[in-house]
């Protein structure tokens, strides 16, 4: 993982969450991207790409742990992005999957910009690739 001195200001952090698709068990998984470049000089091509595959389920964890985090920051002036509803039926159709794709990307875009959810244990933990 990144140094201290890496997980600092100086990195801009952009995260995309593309591609849903059914898994052979039968749950739909999105594919994440995180890109860590040097905010100092972004010519540098020593950036930092992560790419894992996630579902609902790890995206409504991680929610759940950021929205504590930010909550025990007392930053109440920021709106901590809301996050999709589960549902049991119509978690296929399309607009479901849309909307949890735009929920997950807002969540993982809003964390770039506070050190203590981008530094977090939780946010590294999540982007592990196993």
């Amino acid at each position: 993982m990144l140094s201290p001195r890496e997980r600092g200001g100086d990195l801009a952090r952009f995260y995309t969450v593309t591609e849903p698709r059914r898994h052979p068990r039968g749950h739909t998984v999105y594919k994440v991207t995180a890109r860590i470049v040097s905010r100092k000089n972004p010519e540098d091509v020593q950036e930092v790409t992560i790419v894992v595959w996630k579902r609902y389920s790890d995206f409504k964890k991680l929610h759940k742990d950021l929205w504590q985090i930010h909550k025990n920051l007392c930053r109440h002036t920021e709106l901590f992005p809301p996050f999709a509803k589960a549902i049991v039926f119509g978690r296929f159709d399309e607009t479901v999957i849309e909307e949890r794709r735009q929920c997950a990307e807002d969540l993982l875009q809003f964390s770039a910009n506070i050190p203590a959810l981008y530094n977090s244990k939780q946010l590294e933990e999540f982007f592990k690739v196993c």
